[in-house]
């Protein structure tokens, strides 16, 4: 009887441990790139955050709503769709809700990932290629009061070069959406460094697949032909 006993709870620990590896549940992370006081809603789940980061653990609605308040005014709110055992990293700017990554939560059945972007060191073997045009190796995006810091001053550089070499420098140790690499070129006064930096940026870029709406920051259609062969080779 005692080992019935025991082997019953064994298999039920059994049970309950393979089931927290590989639970239905999922992840929603949301950066929005602009400094300011948000309050963020995932269904009826409220996450507040200093740093433009707001993160939903255990997530099990298949199409849960959410919104985006700024004080009393809804910024968004729209339904979105999360799969299971993966984490969502959304971006929100300028009124637009983007998809940035999508990310398995385990490996070999074990949580694999970091606090934000990616995997833990451990797990990046053979998980995440090696970083080539157009991908980051540095999963780490320029938070929201780092860039508008970074933005107070660099609109105050008076001319096209020293802008240039202001985001060169910067993008040493640093990475951006692509809607902050637009507010940087909408400050050039012309096309030729305009679109210099904006092929210089894109492999410091966390969400290359919306690249394209860059185009809308160029003056002339021979630098945005130019800009959209840059993004079809790459």
């Amino acid at each position: 009887m005692k080992k019935t006993i025991f082997l019953g709870l064994a298999m039920l620990f059994a049970s309950l441990s393979f089931a927290q590896n590989n639970r239905s549940n999922a992840e929603v992370f949301l950066q929005i790139g602009l400094p300011g006081k948000y309050s963020v809603y995932l269904d009826d789940e409220l996450v507040g955050s200093a740093t433009g980061r707001f993160r939903f653990y255990d997530v099990h609605n298949a199409k849960p709503q959410l919104s985006i308040m700024q004080g009393d005014k809804t910024l968004l709110k729209e339904r979105i769709n999360v799969n299971a055992q993966e984490r969502l990293i959304l971006g929100y700017n300028n009124g637009r809700l983007e998809i940035i990554k999508q990310l398995s939560l385990f490996r070999n059945n074990q949580y694999a990932l970091n606090d934000f972007y990616g995997y833990e060191e451990s797990y990046n073997g053979g998980i995440i290629p090696r970083p080539g045009r157009g991908q980051v190796s540095n999963y780490t995006i320029m938070s929201p009061e780092a860039f508008y810091q970074f933005f107070s001053l660099y609109k105050k550089e008076r001319f096209d070069d020293n802008r240039s070499r202001l985001i060169k420098a910067t993008s040493k140790n640093a990475t951006f959406s692509t809607e902050q690499v637009k507010y940087l070129l909408k400050e050039f006064s012309f096309d030729d460094q305009r679109l210099e930096m904006a092929k210089h940026l894109y492999a410091k870029t966390v969400d290359p697949q919306n690249y394209t709406i860059l185009t809308d920051v160029f003056k002339f259609s021979s630098s945005k032909d130019d800009f959209l062969d840059f993004i079809a080779k790459g």
